[in-house]
């Protein structure tokens, strides 16, 4: 897990209850961007993440958790599919992962409204240089 400078500690404890208190299927990095966490405090730090894979997406990138939080691995598991439970870590980073010049290789492996969602997410925190495995 990474390590909170001591200003984010009590942001934290507040993400992690959300996870007991029924936010379970989210990934500790969406909760992280949605609880108004600043970003910057985020990049750079190590983090490891457990979700299920919503999606395969491209070339070592896949989508985990309720919010589809991007991960870029290393490496994916052999046979890697949707529904999977996984756990991933690496780096946190903000960028756009998808531009329009990706939409057709998405649509290879999505629908088309699908792959144009994940084209017009813009920056966003994403999961790089990640390890993944099989969770459980």
């Amino acid at each position: 897990m990474r390590r909170l400078p001591r200003t984010t500690a009590a942001a934290a404890a507040l993400l992690l209850a959300g996870t007991v208190a029924g936010c379970a299927e989210e990934t500790e990095l969406t909760q992280a961007d949605q609880s108004g966490v600043p970003t910057e405090e985020l990049v750079g730090e190590t983090m490891t993440l457990t979700g299920e894979v919503q999606a395969v997406l491209a070339h070592q990138v896949i989508a985990i958790g309720a919010e589809d939080t991007l991960v870029m691995a290393e490496q994916l598991p052999e046979g890697i599919m949707v529904g999977d439970e996984v756990e991933a870590t690496g780096t946190v980073e903000e960028r756009d992962v998808f531009t329009v010049d990706d939409l057709e290789s998405l649509q290879t492996v999505t629908d088309q409204e699908t792959a144009q969602l994940y084209v017009d997410r813009g920056e966003e925190p994403i999961l790089v240089d990640a390890t993944v495995t099989a969770a459980g």
